[in-house]
């Protein structure tokens, strides 16, 4: 087993800090080593109003996928598995004895570093979507512990600049940035600057296209056979609850796509979804209306949904010439929701 000591040393020196007194949970600072090719990245962002922490995105796609979950609005509908969608970085987390994690306490344990009190326990732990929390590998704790150096090197330069004094005048949210080994190199970007010079102008996520070819297109509009007068539903979810598919592995939460009829409730179509990539879910959809060989007069879809059900699903609609439209609530869908976790745990 390797040494832990200066990592909790510093952990326990980070604790005292208290820098979520001096920072805001929606500040983010990037880290430019020069062994690696993208910025790391770091924020004080709770995972509820009540904790505190640090979290280390590991590269741009994890800061950019950060900068989503700081947008995104969850309802009532979304559940833990909703949440974590917009959740990729290793955080360290500070909890009460109780809730600490035995592999968490045994590496504490090989260190004479003391740790006592409430939320004053550090546990390490890898965000991934679709996965509930787990502990961090040993090349993420390793990669962690660089960047909480790093954090204790430029914290003094940065807790006594004003930069809200300075930058009050910005109409749109500002990141901060940090060359390490460089003197006073703390300085804030709008975020609209540090995209555009990490990312070149582009994101990783955008209008989503058409993913299904011409041909495709032609061969169901001539297949179909039937034009409903009804109104369909179309969401994309978790279930409630992760499932080990294997003892010991990492539980994960299953996604799904389902379809009901808005004015009979019949689900029409439930199927497990196993990848993320949009020309799956518009070709689920239209599987679906291939082989029922029907067309709806309208399809109606979440359109503040995490999982971007409306975004991914809109161009495939478009070109079928279908009606749509956004709403805050399915609840068709929803009480299929309600009955499959009742059923399945």
């Amino acid at each position: 087993m390797r040494d832990y000591q200066k990592l909790y040393e510093n952990i326990k020196a980070f604790h005292k800090l208290k820098p979520w007194d001096k920072m805001k949970d929606t500040d983010v600072v990037g880290i430019k080593y020069s062994d690696r090719k993208e910025p790391v990245f770091f924020a004080l962002d709770g995972l509820d109003e009540d904790s505190i922490g640090l979290s280390v995105f590991r590269d741009v796609s994890e800061y950019i996928l950060y900068l989503d979950l700081l947008e995104s609005e969850f309802t009532e509908a979304d559940g833990i598995g909703e949440y974590t969608e917009k959740l990729k970085n290793i955080r360290l987390e500070f909890v009460d004895r109780s809730k600490l994690e035995e592999i968490d306490y045994n590496r504490i344990r090989t260190t004479d570093v003391k740790f006592r009190g409430k939320q004053a326990w550090p546990e390490l732990l890898d965000f991934t979507p679709g996965f509930v929390p787990w502990s961090a590998s040993e090349e993420d704790i390793a990669l962690f512990e660089r960047v909480l150096e790093s954090f204790l090197e430029m914290f003094p330069t940065y807790s006594k600049l004003d930069f809200d004094k300075s930058f009050a005048a910005d109409d749109v949210p500002t990141r901060y940035y940090y060359q390490a080994g460089t003197k006073d190199s703390v300085w804030k970007l709008k975020e609209e600057h540090i995209l555009a010079f990490l990312t070149g102008g582009e994101l990783t996520k955008g209008p989503y296209d058409l993913m299904l070819s011409q041909f495709e297109i032609r061969r169901l509009m001539m297949e179909k056979k039937n034009f409903l007068r009804n109104t369909f539903e179309v969401d994309l979810f978790y279930l409630p609850q992760p499932i080990t598919f294997k003892e010991g592995e990492r539980p994960r939460f299953v996604k799904m796509m389902a379809i009901a009829d808005k004015k009979s409730g019949e689900v029409l179509l439930a199927t497990v979804l196993t990848s993320d990539k949009s020309r799956d879910i518009q070709f689920e959809l239209y599987k679906y209306l291939f082989e029922a060989k029907v067309f709806p007069a309208k399809i109606e879809m979440r359109g503040d949904s995490v999982l971007e059900t409306f975004e991914m699903l809109v161009p495939l609609l478009d070109e079928l010439d279908i009606a749509h439209s956004e709403k805050s609530r399915l609840r068709k869908i929803e009480a299929f929701r309600k009955s499959l976790a009742e059923d399945i745990f």
